[in-house]
């Protein structure tokens, strides 16, 4: 008798050595483990092929692109922030290139690149990449509806709250303001 059959003659009353494996129905199961808590204070990441590099520049470089138009201040503020991001700082001119080249690539074949990279970054780098694209969209000294919506997109797909997304955000416009 195969393992399925074991299991089905289990489910159908029969004595089976395999009834062990069913929920007992006079307990309910108890979670022991949250795998989304446990994932955000390891720092897991799924398996993915994207690179954090890679992630990092396809938020940075289409929160830039949210409006269609990248003004000489966004564009600067990318630049600079190649120069000062731990994630890009170390990368050379030849790399960016490449990152920039595959980036490009797979949003091109990928409808849910911007969901997948988001996915790809650790738990713990989520809130400052929110940060850097909001500090790219405000550099301008606006945030167009087109830029705010790409806001609330990369939020729910890098799965942060409400709060804490709308507390960077507004730390943001402060800096900005001046």
């Amino acid at each position: 008798m195969t393992v399925s059959e074991q299991l089905g003659s289990a489910q159908s009353g029969g004595s089976n050595p395999l009834d062990v494996f069913l929920p007992a129905a006079d307990r309910a199961a108890e979670a022991v483990f949250d795998i989304r808590d446990l994932a955000e204070r390891t720092g897991y990441r799924p398996a993915t092929d994207w690179t954090i590099p890679e992630a990092f520049l396809t938020l940075i470089l289409l929160a830039a692109a949210a409006d269609g138009f990248v003004p000489p201040e966004e564009h600067m503020e990318i630049r600079a922030l190649a120069r000062r991001s731990r994630v890009l700082k170390s990368v050379d001119a030849a790399h960016l290139a490449q990152l920039n080249s595959v980036v490009s690539e797979r949003l091109k074949h990928r409808p849910e690149g911007l969901k997948e990279a988001c996915e790809a970054l650790p738990f713990d780098m989520r809130p400052s990449i929110l940060a850097h694209c909001a500090d790219v969209l405000l550099a301008d000294g606006a945030l167009a509806p087109a830029e705010a919506e790409f806001l609330n997109r990369i939020t729910k797909h890098l799965g942060l709250g409400a709060d804490e997304a709308r507390r960077i955000v507004e730390v943001l416009l402060i800096k900005n303001r001046y």
